[in-house]
């Protein structure tokens, strides 16, 4: 029996960017609400900069594929029906 595939956010112990944005929504909402005293507001500060800066070096990663593919010409136009 072979052993199971592993998906690339198995292979790595990194977050996935789904996960990253669902955990900076969280601290977003915390925020809003007002509940926080200053120091943990403080500290969900800094971890949603922290998510941010990978969010958006996950969609820079992604953009450089999807422009490296259509180089490559191995992007067709979508057609709707």
């Amino acid at each position: 029996m072979s052993a199971p595939k592993k998906t690339p956010s198995a292979v790595s112990d990194q977050p996935s960017f789904a996960e990253r944005l669902a955990a900076l929504e969280t601290i977003v909402k915390r925020m809003e609400s007002g509940e926080l005293p200053l120091e943990a507001s403080l500290a969900a500060y800094a971890e949603g900069v922290q998510l941010l800066q990978a969010c958006q070096t996950s969609l820079e990663q992604a953009e450089q594929t999807v422009m490296l593919l259509n180089q490559q010409q191995q992007l067709t136009p979508f057609e709707a029906n």
